[in-house]
């Protein structure tokens, strides 16, 4: 039987249409699309075997393709697309006006956690991969500890490079995607129909607005502002990694604006929440961020963790997207939302020192480093990706326990 046109569980489709015309035909044409080029691959493991597919990719990843000479047509095939650089990216001129964002890493950890991640529980369809890998339930901690080394790496000068490290976490990021996708789409319990194809390109566009737009906003209102060159450079950053991560050009988002568009059109049509995806925020805040908290709320305040995620949380989200995942309301939400402008005020006079400016972000560095350290050595994770994890608990098929 051939697919709806729009998966059913979507909202509001004929507004949708009506306020963004041929961008939201392309959209929801998107629900059906996945990544050819890494599929194919993926489709090549059963061949391949998993190990070896996997050693093929970091290999090209570190030394290039011709060091795989037995590489499959389809690995041929994906780095022919990924070893062409895009005329746009200027990764010097980004790292150059990024050079002092690190002076931020305290704030930034929280808006990874409480914006970035929290955001994309608000869509059943979006979240149901992790639902039926049990990736989130199963350890919130090391879950957050790998989208963190990969941003770390994203970030990381040279990280973006051709052979650097951001560069191959990114890659192994869009294959894990595949493998999940390849697990999932077959499988009786998902539900075609109602959500389109596994981690299809709409949702993965949207990852573009997860990890730029939302915490970028997030900073902003808890008082940690980038100057404008820092904000412009972060959108094109993730301009490059989308297009590494095999989004299509017309979901591919080339700044603020069209990052906008892409979520208002993504929160128009959302699926409602389910259970689950309150699950999913029960968990990371029970198990990771008000714990995170608490490391660094003085004894006397710890009581008011809960709270303060909650209030975070609602300050990023807004109201009615914390009330569909169930996250309390609380009155700290009134002290952050007051807080933020004035820190903000604050933040902006001290960066107009350049000296202010390097010491800073220094310490961000330094922070940056004790911090993955210690969140590291608490949960027992040695590893970078969800694909070179131990074995043990439930199955995922970036490990290869899975058929794909």
């Amino acid at each position: 039987m051939e697919p709806p046109t729009v998966p059913t569980s979507l909202r509001r489709v004929e507004e949708a249409e009506r306020r963004f015309g041929p961008f939201a035909e392309a959209y929801l044409a998107a629900m059906w699309r996945g990544d050819e080029l890494a599929d194919a691959f993926v489709a090549d493991l059963a061949t391949l075997g998993h190990g070896r597919a996997m050693r093929m990719l970091r290999t090209a990843c570190r030394e290039g393709i011709a060091a795989v000479p037995d590489a499959p047509d389809s690995l041929r095939a994906l780095f022919a697309e990924l070893d062409r650089v895009p005329e746009w990216f200027d990764l010097p001129a980004i790292e150059d006006a990024t050079r002092h964002t690190s002076r931020y890493s305290r704030a930034s950890g929280i808006a990874l956690g409480a914006a970035s991640l929290v955001s994309g529980y608000a869509n059943s369809a979006a979240s149901r991969p992790l639902e039926m890998t049990g990736r989130y339930i199963e350890s919130a901690g090391a879950r957050t500890i790998e989208v963190g080394s990969w941003l770390k790496e994203v970030g990381a000068p040279g990280g973006l490079s051709r052979y650097g490290k951001g560069f191959e976490l990114t890659v192994r990021v869009r294959v894990i995607h595949a493998l999940v996708r390849a697990a999932l789409r077959d499988r009786p319990d998902w539900d075609a129909a109602a959500w389109g194809l596994p981690i299809c390109q709409a949702y993965l566009g949207y990852t573009l607005v997860e990890f730029t737009l939302i915490p970028l906003r997030a900073m902003e209102r808890i008082g940690a502002p980038y100057q404008p060159d820092e904000l412009a450079a972060a959108y094109a950053r993730w301009r490059y990694v989308g297009h590494l991560l095999g989004i299509e050009e017309t979901l591919l988002p080339r700044n603020a604006a069209e990052q906008e568009r892409l979520e208002e059109i993504y929160l128009l049509t959302r699926p409602e929440v389910d259970d689950y995806c309150r699950s999913l925020v029960a968990s990371i805040n029970a198990d990771f961020l008000v714990p995170e908290l608490e490391g660094v709320l003085p004894a006397a305040l710890h009581r008011q963790a809960p709270a303060t995620v909650s209030a975070l949380e609602r300050v990023f989200l807004g109201d009615e997207i914390a009330d569909d995942l169930g996250i309390p309301r609380t009155p700290l939400v009134t002290i952050v939302r007051l807080g933020g402008p004035v820190l903000s005020a604050v933040n902006r006079l001290r960066d107009r020192s350049p000296r202010s400016l390097q010491r800073r972000a220094e310490r961000g560095r330094a922070f940056e480093v004790e911090q993955e350290a210690r969140l590291r050595r608490d949960w027992g994770v040695d590893h970078d990706l969800v694909d070179a994890s131990p074995g043990g608990g439930k199955p995922h098929p970036a490990r290869g326990d899975l058929p794909v």
